[in-house]
């Protein structure tokens, strides 16, 4: 990397010894070049234009105009550039008070040396990132990013909800296979996404033994301003080809998710949006939801070409899902649009039978066998099934329910309805 091509880097601390270490950090990347070194977050306002940084490292509490204030005006001046919020604090108040802000991401001090390169060099493709996005098409009709599906035409890829309003039916068992299975009966163009909606107490991370260092927290404050770039930093990719955006990494940062108003079926706009642009960059977004319908579930149910119920046969669950069903119907989700799964059938055992469920409800499109050991094996190991143990019984009636889903799309695009765009729905927000 040529001189020019340096990232310029500047430094806002007011301990002198801070700032010298930072400067330290960063004199062992040849690419990164620190162009100014400043103490107060009025100097940094009045430098910024000058020195034109790519990346500003700010430290959140500054004497005089702390880092949060310095960072809303400093882009005011500066658009483009890319801010990391350094603190010794951690706590998720801190965070969501410097992404409303305009920072980009958000480091706790000291922060290794690895971290803060990491982070210096994703701020950078997303600093020429929205410098390419201000310049003007050549033409009209250009696409936007990857978004662009094969052969040049728009990405809507669809929408597949995964609920239950019951605990322990093996939502995200079935969401993390069905995912993984869909990525390998499809072609190598066709992107799959696993989204983890609950907010939470998301377990998708675990199920598939990856540890995301970026979480839908750092989509959610800028949902209104969301870029291809931007979300390639943050999802987690899997080696099975999908890609993960994962819950936030404490139950309370959901509440920056859930910030700002909500629409008008009640729910989350700022989930809502990062949905729909999502589903421009993704064929099939898997959406792994928690066991209550909230604003979160409202926003994916909105948006969903096709809702999964999960039940097993236990009666508690059996009654759940089919009031769930109920009101689904009731607010104007066609039927068209839910698909039943049966879950831990075993014939073997005294209880209900499928049959007996699909009497009462409606037909089933999958029924997956109870194989206890292997579920347990792959949560326990983070090695999904369809992965490990792809020969057995399991593995084969989840990768046919993926196989079926897929043929649902197909039989849907082919045949589709003028009302089957037009349906109304009513919200339900009403009801919570």
């Amino acid at each position: 990397m040529s001189k020019n091509d340096k990232i310029r880097v500047m430094i806002v601390d007011d301990i002198a010894e801070t700032r010298e270490q930072l400067r330290k950090l960063l004199s062992f990347d040849p690419d990164v070049e620190v162009v100014a070194m400043l103490q107060s977050g009025e100097e940094a306002v009045e430098t910024v234009a000058d020195a034109a940084p790519d990346v500003v490292l700010m430290d959140i509490n500054l004497i005089g105009m702390d880092g949060i204030t310095a960072t809303r005006q400093l882009l005011d001046v500066t658009p483009n550039v890319q801010v990391i919020m350094l603190s010794v604090q951690g706590e998720s108040d801190y965070m969501r008070q410097a992404m409303m802000a305009g920072a980009r991401d958000y480091l706790t001090k000291p922060p290794s040396a690895d971290d803060l390169l990491d982070a210096i060099h994703r701020m950078a493709k997303l600093k020429s990132r929205s410098v390419m996005d201000t310049i003007p098409p050549a033409s009209a009709g250009g696409q936007r990013g990857e978004g662009a599906g094969r052969g040049g035409a728009q990405r809507v890829g669809k929408i597949i909800t995964i609920f239950s309003p019951k605990g322990g039916t093996g939502c995200t068992t079935i969401a993390v296979n069905v995912a993984i299975s869909l990525q390998k009966i499809v072609d190598d163009t066709t992107k799959v996404a696993l989204i983890d909606a609950n907010l939470q107490f998301g377990d998708v991370a675990i199920f598939l033994k990856i540890k995301p260092t970026r979480t839908i927290v750092d989509l959610a404050p800028r949902a209104d301003d969301l870029d291809t770039e931007l979300l390639n930093t943050v999802l987690v990719p899997h080696p099975s080809g999908i890609k993960v955006l994962a819950p936030p990494a404490t139950p309370e940062e959901a509440e920056i998710v859930r910030e700002g108003d909500a629409g008008e079926s009640g729910g989350s706009l700022r989930f809502r949006t990062i949905l729909e642009f999502m589903r421009e960059e993704f064929d099939y977004l898997i959406v792994d939801t928690h066991h209550v319908v909230d604003d979160i579930t409202i926003a994916a149910l909105d948006l969903s070409d096709l809702v999964l119920v999960i039940t097993r046969p236990v009666i508690p669950e059996i009654r759940g899902a089919r009031v769930f069903v109920e009101l689904l119907q009731k607010l104007g989700y066609g039927m068209e649009k839910i698909g039943l799964v049966i879950n831990a059938v075993d014939n073997k055992r005294m209880g209900i039978q499928p049959e007996a469920i699909e009497r009462a409800m409606m037909p089933a499109i999958a029924q997956l066998p109870l194989d206890e050991v292997i579920a347990l094996r792959a949560a326990n190991y983070g090695v999904p099934f369809v992965v490990k143990e792809s020969h057995a019984d399991i593995s084969a009636r989840v990768t046919q329910l993926a196989r079926t889903i897929v043929d649902m799309f197909v039989e849907k695009d082919e045949g589709s309805t003028e009302t089957a765009k037009g349906r109304r729905r009513v919200g339900l927000g009403r009801l919570l």
